[in-house]
């Protein structure tokens, strides 16, 4: 490996060439996140009207532009809620018409088409079976009556249920019967047909919830505090008078009908709400710095609304390989900044609250997900700094083994397919080790700020870790107490790591993935520069200890590590990918082999390969291993 820029790791923040605009610019702290709370600036007359011009035209163009953006997404909608009425010519000349491909269009009519074959066969067999077996019972009825016919009925209809039993559920019972009967009934099965929900979308619904959770939470909390106050009531001896002064009473009083004034405001929208909230936080910092008390409570965490904001220079980049902590990083970063992370690809984190999937401009987020150069994210954006999470590679390629398995960020496959799959797992482990070598290399050559950050560190000091996190990406020069107490607040809150990310994670722990790999395993998957790779992020010892003493590994000195930058900028998802055709595993035959997939694939691999038995290889299931051997 090239010899690498050298490293810092002191507790300050240090400033490099990372930012946009000149070095006095990039010395403040930057003006969406209103990190000078600190100290209020001085209102300087002219350049202070001057910048509240700006910031009111800037204000009003990213106005437009999600005006814009909006409708763009609408029309689409409202393109496709009208296909949906119509039949399959009426379909195909429409895409005609707008320059579409039919391909996909016909690959999902043929798989709504099996589907429906599948459930119309299952209901078939369940009604087959129930008149065989109400012959057995009418058999066991008259068995007395006479013995020689029963028992040759018994014989038939036994050899009738035993049939049923072996065939498979997905089977006709009449295996006569015609295809283009069945071809003529489902013709009219249609696809429906939908357009990607924008990103602005996903995060009005996001904070709809949110604040709908909000709401249920103080009305448990102003019962919880109503049952309280009535049981000090009852049992003050009887007097009626409830201890405490006057002035704590009026601040009590005071903080409730604050609080209920910001649970909801009226005549307001979501994203105005969220503005107002963020706005509040600076202006209780700011006067608290001052020595100003004020009788205000923060939401909780989980309850608080999310924003996108906008950054004056190129975004930084979280980048990790497959399965290293990167949700759980983008939730506490979005906790404690209260800003949506965004993520140059489109994956099913959506559903756990990571609504910034395809959004990588810096006119929306500041900090962004890529596993490149592991995988080719879409679109390339440019990028000024970069938090670089690793995690030690036995426990993430045997969590991205479980990940390309099950098709789930929770589930482990058991054991028995397991034991069935070891040949599968010991060669993917060789190949992803080569993957995961060159994926860290490439970002330890990369000249841009670069902030080395382990997955070990954060689960067991979350807090100092991501002090480092948000000082590094957001370049600020003095933490203050703002950001401190709010990431103290999110972990406090939660009161487990688990709780912290936007799903539950497998219970692993580290290096309790060790027991899967044999000797001879690790022995193999110590590729060319592997060693030197472990030794840069500072896993050097791993191998020379057990698995136990895993958990306390020395952590980075100031649980992170900074390196001096010679670069302003890099342009991420260019370039060649570290996983090679050699690297990559073929997840939908590896499936059907192991039992997992039970329905035949229409690939060219699958067809070679079961043409013989099948006869002509048919199947609807066409791009299913396609997907399989390329989404995480």
């Amino acid at each position: 490996m090239p010899n690498k820029k050298k490293g810092r790791s002191g507790g300050g923040a240090k400033r490099g060439r990372g930012g946009g605009g000149n070095r006095s610019n990039r010395q403040q702290q930057p003006q969406q996140l209103h990190q000078n709370n600190n100290q209020p600036q001085p209102n300087n007359g002219r350049q202070q009207t001057h910048q509240n011009q700006f910031s009111q035209q800037r204000r009003r163009l990213q106005m437009q532009r999600n005006a814009r953006c909006r409708l763009f997404y609408l029309k689409q909608h409202l393109v496709m809620n009208c296909f949906n009425f119509l039949d399959q010519e009426g379909r195909e000349a429409a895409f005609s018409v707008m320059g579409w491909p039919m391909e996909s269009h016909q690959r999902r009519k043929q798989e709504m088409q099996r589907q429906r074959k599948i459930i119309e066969a299952v209901k078939e067999r369940q009604e087959w079976k129930k008149s065989i077996f109400q012959q057995v019972l009418k058999a066991e009825e008259t068995r007395n009556a006479n013995d020689e016919k029963v028992k040759n009925a018994d014989a038939s209809l036994c050899k009738d249920v035993e049939k049923s039993m072996v065939v498979s559920d997905f089977a006709y019972p009449d295996e006569a019967r015609g295809e283009e009967e069945d071809r003529e009934k489902l013709d009219d099965v249609l696809p429906p047909l939908f357009a990607r929900v924008d990103a602005d979308t996903l995060l009005a619904r996001l904070n709809t919830r949110r604040l709908y959770k909000r709401l249920a939470h103080y009305r448990r909390e102003d019962q919880r505090k109503l049952a309280e106050h009535l049981a000090k009531y009852d049992n003050n001896d009887g007097n009626g008078i409830v201890e405490g002064s006057i002035i704590d009473m009026f601040e009590g009083d005071l903080k409730n009908e604050e609080t209920a004034n910001r649970i909801y405001p009226k005549n307001m929208t979501i994203s105005q709400m969220a503005e107002r909230e963020w706005d509040d936080l600076m202006d209780v910092a700011s006067m608290r710095n001052q020595g100003m008390k004020l009788p205000y409570d923060p939401f909780p965490t989980q309850y608080e609304l999310l924003l996108f904001s906008a950054t004056q220079r190129a975004v930084a980049a979280l980048a990790s390989y497959p399965r290293s902590g990167n949700s759980l990083m983008r939730t506490m970063y979005e906790h404690t900044s209260l800003r949506v992370t965004g993520s140059d690809m489109q994956g099913g984190l959506a559903k756990h609250d990571l609504v910034g999937e395809m959004s990588v401009g810096c006119d929306k987020v500041q900090f962004v997900k890529t596993h490149f150069p592991e995988r080719r994210g879409n679109p390339q954006f440019r990028c000024c700094r970069a938090v670089l999470l690793v995690r030690n590679p036995f426990d993430a390629i045997e969590s991205f083994y479980n990940l390309m398995m099950t098709g789930t960020h929770t589930q482990n496959i058991s054991l028995e397919i397991r034991e069935k799959a070891t040949k599968y797992w010991e060669e993917f482990a060789v190949k992803e080790i080569r993957v995961w070598t060159h994926f860290h290399k490439y970002w330890l050559e990369q000249e841009i700020p670069i902030l080395l950050v382990r997955y070990e560190d954060l689960i067991r000091e979350p807090a100092k870790v991501m002090s480092r996190v948000v000082q590094f990406v957001l370049e600020i020069n003095d933490m203050g107490s703002f950001f401190g107490e709010r990431i103290d607040r999110c972990i406090r809150e939660q009161q487990e790591i688990e709780r912290l990310g936007s799903y539950k994670p497998r219970s692993g722990g580290i290096g309790k993935s060790l027991s899967k790999y044999s000797p001879d395993l690790i022995e193999k998957m110590k590729a060319e520069g592997f060693e030197e790779i472990l030794e840069a992020l500072h896993y050097g010892d791993l191998l020379k200890k057990p698995a136990e003493e895993w958990s306390n590994l020395p952590f980075l000195p100031e649980y992170a590590m900074e390196f001096e930058p010679t670069q302003d900028l890099i342009v991420v998802n260019q370039g060649n990918l570290s996983r090679t055709e050699n690297e990559s595993t073929k997840w939908g035959m590896v499936k059907k082999e192991l039992g997992i997939i039970g329905e035949q694939c229409n690939c060219a691999q699958c067809k070679a390969n079961c043409a013989e038995k099948d006869g002509d290889g048919d199947g609807d299931n066409d791009d299913k291993c396609r997907k399989e051997d390329s989404s995480e």
